[in-house]
């Protein structure tokens, strides 16, 4: 299934595209620069859940390939930019969190020309594979209360990196960026907001939860309990198709029709992980940063399952809000209930759009 929105056409001004290549869709956005503001040119999404129901009908379970996409990344962004209409070249894309490796480092309080090389020498002790695997990129997000230096570290293996550069140049594009899609997504969603704030995705592969505090990622960790395996539990428990306990999931999610509700007896058990972590996750940051978590932003496909948020809120005792990566962009009123009902799920590759613009 492809959506696509070609809103200005010609006479657009500089623009740049933020790709985001999930496990069963992949997420287009292109914004330019107007007067201070982003501004939205076009965006389209292409999914293919086929790629799990005909895995799930075949095997049980749903296989995690090895290649983004199923190896057919480049061939869907063509066919998604061609329906699109988009013909930027320019474009940040982003990589999962569980394919790479992301801590916070403090180091002594030194000059910036030192603090480069001691980074690298650190890096070794916090990143658990070889230096020379990887590609290292790092950012200052503040000091504690011991006047010491906080380092985000980023760890992406060169494989990952190799593999996304090659999508690019057999798309067409000309890649300016690659960076963790929780970075790209608290971009979009936070913008320069400093309220410690949990975020939540959960994906089709695992759910990711991160806490940001002002305006920067401290911690991001990734659970293996997801989408497809609460799509996997319905469709056992209730002996129906893959793709009918997808579209049960999406539309009643676990909000309770009444006390005797099956779905909810399958669901609960496994949503209970996901806030039993998220808590595990916000217990953590606290006891480091003696800062409380006010906020909970929901994003991605979780964001529009019923019931889902409002259930971790409770859980976890903090207010809740959905995602929404359109709020600081400027596009056509007309488009405001098709962006209500699909924006969630473009919190990552807004975020890659406007990392281009800054």
């Amino acid at each position: 299934m492809a959506s696509s929105f070609n809103i200005f056409g010609l006479g657009k001004p500089k623009s740049y595209l933020g790709v985001d290549i999930g496990t069963l869709s992949i997420k287009v956005v292109e914004l330019s620069n107007e007067n201070g503001r982003p501004k939205l040119e076009n965006y389209g999404i292409l999914s293919d859940y086929g790629l799990a129901a005909a895995d799930f009908l075949q095997n049980g379970q749903v296989q995690q390939t090895q290649k983004v996409f199923g190896g057919q990344a480049a061939a869907m962004l063509k066919k998604l930019f061609m329906k699109t209409g988009i013909a930027v070249p320019e474009t940040n894309m982003s990589v999962p969190i569980f394919s790479s490796f992301l801590t916070v480092m403090e180091l002594p309080a030194m000059p910036e020309a030192e603090l480069s090389s001691a980074i690298q020498f650190e890096a070794k002790k916090y990143v658990p594979v070889p230096l020379d695997s990887v590609v290292v990129d790092w950012s200052l997000v503040g000091a504690n209360a011991e006047n010491k230096v906080q380092v985000l570290l980023i760890a992406i293996p060169k494989e990952l990196i190799n593999e996304y550069s090659t999508i690019a140049r057999e798309a067409n594009l000309k890649l300016l960026n690659i960076e963790l899609e929780t970075v790209s997504a608290a971009r979009s969603l936070i913008g320069n907001d400093p309220t410690p704030s949990v975020l939540i995705d959960m994906g089709h592969r695992d759910t990711t939860i991160s806490i940001v505090d002002r305006a920067f990622l401290r911690i991001s960790h990734s659970i293996e309990t997801s989408g497809e395996d609460l799509t996997r539990a319905l469709s056992q428990n209730l002996n129906v198709s893959w793709r009918r306990a997808e579209e049960l999931k999406r539309q009643n999610g676990i909000k309770a029709i009444d006390s005797n509700d099956q779905m909810i007896k399958v669901l609960t058990p496994m949503i209970d992980i996901i806030a039993d972590a998220a808590s595990n996750v916000i217990d953590l940051y606290t006891s480091r940063s003696k800062k409380k978590v006010e906020k909970l932003i929901v994003y991605g496909g979780a964001a529009k399952m019923p019931g889902f948020a409002e259930y971790i809120s409770n859980r976890l005792k903090i207010d809740f809000t959905v995602g929404n990566p359109f709020g600081r962009i400027n596009y056509p009123e007309k488009l405001k209930s098709a962006i209500k009902e699909i924006g969630h799920e473009f919190s990552v590759a807004i975020g890659l759009a406007l990392k281009a613009l800054q």
